[in-house]
């Protein structure tokens, strides 16, 4: 078992900083401070703030003079007609002639499936009459 001494002496600390972590915290907050600079993350971080301050902005804005002025109604009408246009475009414009052409290529896979069906058919009543 090593004495207290040695320990000391190995890692090069003088009695009084082994309980005293100013210089280990110190290291560690400049490097942090290193690292959020050079990656710069003080710009996302400054971004963040100014979204909360809007935030605030937003929810501290009187909305009842927005509702008397009509600039509501007005801005609904609009998200209304853009979510319109939107829906518009989703829409296939040849739907109709869409439908036609699958029901038209069903068709003809129920007739090929059922010409092959009569010709295993057919073949099979051979197999067995030449038994």
């Amino acid at each position: 078992m090593a004495s207290i001494p040695s320990v000391v002496r190995e890692i090069t600390l003088v009695g009084e900083q082994i309980f005293d972590h100013t210089q280990v915290v110190r290291a560690e907050i400049s490097r942090f401070v290193d690292r959020f600079e050079r990656n710069e993350r003080h710009r996302e971080f400054d971004g963040i703030l100014r979204a909360s301050h809007a935030l605030v902005e937003s929810s501290e804005t009187p909305v009842e003079g927005l509702f008397d002025m009509g600039k509501m109604q007005a801005m609904t009408e609009s998200v209304d007609d853009i979510t319109k246009k939107i829906q518009a475009l989703v829409e296939p414009k040849y739907q109709k002639e869409h439908d036609a052409y699958l029901e038209k290529v069903r068709e003809e896979q129920k007739k090929y499936v059922d010409a092959c069906r009569e010709q295993a058919m057919n073949k099979m009543r051979t197999m067995a009459a030449n038994r």
